[in-house]
């Protein structure tokens, strides 16, 4: 009785989303589900840094061995939803088309693992990309990118990320941990940054500062606003999100410097007050780190210490970083030796191979190569990476040509930012494996979904109805729409 009772219960609360989504679709508000789709994901991660120990929750439902998690959960319901309010597709582009294909391509390798005798869960679990990847690039895509701007919900999203970011870093310098078993919500280890967490915050905040610099609305605290996310990418004590932090400067540095050569540059309106905001707010960001050190070593008597300086030695210098990266050669040498046993098609998802693990000193079994390059190529073998490959290079291309000739600023800004994080998440996924973490895969599905929705929505909000009523279908209702 207990069971039904809870059946009925799920099944009204699936309900109840998918009216609230349609209401959203069919009012103007579709933007809506994306930005509480990463809403979701940025406390999630605030309050979970490591996906793997992620405790039974409202964030992870299901029972006994059930592996579910929320995103899918919520990206296959707003597609469901969008199929609903907006009928069926009518036309396929051509970068949604190559994303269709990969998608599936991954069911083939879905099937081919079976066949193979992989591990069905995570045969499985590997299979959720095409939500993760393929289902959020449907539901972004189909968002006007305007809607995104105009009623500032954007920047509401940047808001909730940078005070996590900010309620995290103080903690983890601080070295505060909170356990507390609360009903549907258990807290393990709360007030440590993880690398997904990380990487949250510095995509959505570039997003964020790059269009208020467009628009010409920088504000003193908006600078401020990226001190604790920089601090969260060192206090990750993570590489890959270091070089995450890396690949987006570069990505920002050489587009305003080619750009400045073409006059694009100029879109970002930086005048003598926004100029006199950002020296103001550096400024102040080091003088509260100055306070932060120099005030407690002069009551200790003591040398002045940097907080994060350790921590980031420590990503470099410590012997667990030394020998991480002696296992990701392991991981490499293993993994190229099976490419070539099965070049063309792969061995299908959920493969599993066993490499000499330097820190335990042991031989260990593992499912992926923290490689994207060789861990698709292993999985779906050489004709998934060209999928891939193409549909990402298409994706980037377009939103290049979104920045150099795009007539409204902002939208062009928007489209650099993305490309940046895109870039950024690219650079990770050579060292983590970004398919495998659902918090980064989704972000990065969400990236190429408001990157195409830069190249197809005009300036201003225009008709509904401008570009038809879908863009994509694949999966559990992987419907996007291109307006």
């Amino acid at each position: 009785m207990l069971k039904l009772l809870e059946a009925v219960l799920a099944l009204g609360a699936v309900v109840g989303v998918i009216a609230l989504f349609v209401h959203w679709e069919r009012s103007g508000k579709e933007h809506l589900v994306v930005l509480v789709l990463l809403g979701m994901l940025v406390v999630e991660a605030t309050i979970y840094a490591d996906q793997n120990t992620l405790p039974r929750s409202i964030f992870h439902p299901g029972s006994g061995s059930t592996q579910v998690r929320l995103p899918e959960i919520y990206i296959s319901l707003a597609l469901i939803a969008r199929l609903i309010a907006r009928g069926k597709p009518r036309r396929i582009s051509l970068p949604a088309g190559l994303w269709l294909a990969f998608a599936v391509w991954m069911v083939v390798g879905l099937v081919e693992g079976r066949l193979n005798h992989n591990l069905m869960t995570q045969n499985l679990y590997e299979a959720k990309d095409i939500i993760y990847i393929v289902g959020a690039y449907a539901l972004a895509a189909g968002v006007p990118i305007r809607r995104y701007l105009d009623g500032g919900a954007l920047y509401r999203l940047g808001a909730l990320s940078t005070a996590c970011a900010s309620i995290v870093a103080v903690m983890a310098v601080a070295k505060i941990s909170i356990n507390m078993n609360l009903p549907g919500l258990p807290l393990q280890n709360f007030g440590a940054v993880g690398n997904e967490s990380a990487a949250l915050f510095l995509a959505i905040g570039t997003i964020c500062f790059l269009v208020r610099l467009a628009s010409g609305s920088v504000r003193f605290r908006h600078v401020l606003g990226l001190v604790p996310v920089v601090m969260c990418v060192v206090l990750a004590s993570e590489r890959a999100v270091l070089l995450n932090l890396v690949g987006v400067a570069a990505v920002i540095a050489l587009a305003l410097l080619i750009g400045h050569r073409h006059g694009i540059a100029r879109r970002f309106r930086l005048t003598s007050q926004q100029v006199g905001r950002l020296v103001l707010g550096i400024l102040a960001a080091v003088s509260a780190l100055l306070l932060v050190v120099v005030v407690p070593a002069a009551l200790d008597r003591r040398a002045p210490r940097l907080p994060l300086l350790s921590s980031f030695n420590g990503l470099f210098t410590s012997q667990g970083k030394v020998e991480s990266a002696q296992d990701r050669v392991n991981l490499a040498s293993v993994a190229e030796s099976m490419i070539h046993q099965h070049p063309i098609i792969g061995w299908g998802l959920g493969v599993e191979f066993n490499y000499y693990e330097a820190g335990s000193r042991s031989v260990m079994p593992i499912a992926y190569a923290h490689n994207i390059l060789l861990d698709i190529w292993l999985r779906v073998g050489i004709i998934g990476v060209v999928l891939f490959a193409v549909a990402l290079a298409v994706s980037l291309v377009g939103g290049l040509q979104v920045w150099r000739r795009h007539t409204d600023p902002v939208t062009a800004a928007l489209a650099l930012a993305l490309i940046a994080v895109l870039t950024g998440l690219l650079v990770t996924a050579f060292l983590e494996p970004l398919i495998d973490e659902y918090r980064l895969a989704t972000l990065f599905g969400v990236s190429l979904g408001m990157l195409r929705a830069t190249v197809t929505t005009p300036v201003g909000p225009g008709p509904r109805s401008m570009f038809g009523r879908a863009e994509l279908g694949a999966g559990l209702a992987l419907v996007g729409g291109e307006r």
